[in-house]
């Protein structure tokens, strides 16, 4: 069982990252491994590395410029499939005028205003709210937060796959389609624990208000699937992934000014 588990979770992590891990997995396919129940846990790994480049980089710089770094690494570590993620389904959904001008462009490659405008906002929010934590937390607050602002916006991205079917269901060679065929009592379990292990070493009105904040953020925009879509497509979990780590620190930054 120990084995299994393990291979899950670096199953999670070969999806969400782009670190340098074994290769030889189990041959199974991926949507059957179990591994979507560790997306949170792959968080975790990755606000924990992010709170690391973060501390170190302010042993030299200001909080601005070390934020900018943490937030540089993020994007690298994660090969920017979220913030692509985001960049499309906002493209979508600002120009696309009905289901299928949507899903078109969404599928395409090239970056549009709507998308480009998204993504630097996004990456702003996050550098302003990176450098604010790091300005007014503690060592162990800043890695509780960047843990838990990871692992929560990436349980988050089950929140539209539990309540909506895939959009696309002509696409057979999509990342995205087969990942809800995996979201059996099992998975749900360990991404449950996988978003409330960090959530427990933030005060609770602090962890509360970050949860609801990045919850929110998730329902909206599977309300706006189910209206314009009829279901979700990856690009949305990629945005739904962005938007939940940005409200969540925005969450849990104003419940700290009450506590």
């Amino acid at each position: 069982m120990i084995r299994t588990l393990f291979w899950r979770f670096v199953a999670a992590l070969q999806f969400f990252t782009r670190l340098p891990l074994p290769r030889d997995l189990p041959q199974v396919p991926f949507h059957q491994s179990g591994a979507i129940g560790f997306f949170p846990w792959a968080g975790l790994v990755v606000g924990l590395l992010e709170a690391a480049v973060l501390s170190l980089a302010l042993w030299l710089w200001p909080p601005t410029v070390a934020a900018v770094l943490a937030v540089a690494f993020v994007v690298l570590l994660t090969g920017a499939m979220h913030e692509d993620g985001l960049s499309d389904a906002v493209d979508g959904f600002g120009a696309g005028w009905d289901r299928m001008h949507i899903l078109a462009i969404m599928k395409d490659a090239r970056l549009g205003n709507y998308g480009a405008t998204a993504l630097i906002l996004a990456l702003g929010a996050r550098v302003a709210l990176t450098a604010a934590l790091a300005s007014e937390l503690g060592a162990g607050s800043l890695f509780a937060a960047l843990m838990a602002a990871h692992a929560v916006s990436r349980g988050a991205v089950l929140f539209p796959m539990l309540v909506l079917p895939y959009a696309r269901a002509e696409d057979a060679t999509s990342r995205a389609k087969p990942l809800v065929e995996g979201l059996d009592h099992a998975a749900k379990l360990a991404a449950t624990a996988g978003v409330l292990a960090p959530l427990a070493c933030l005060p609770p009105p602090v962890a509360l208000a970050g949860l609801v904040a990045a919850a929110a953020a998730a329902a909206a925009w599977t309300r706006l699937c189910a209206r314009r879509l009829g279901g979700y497509t990856g690009d949305v979990l990629g945005a739904v992934q962005q938007t939940g780590e940005i409200t969540f620190l925005l969450g849990i930054l104003a419940a700290w000014k009450f506590i």
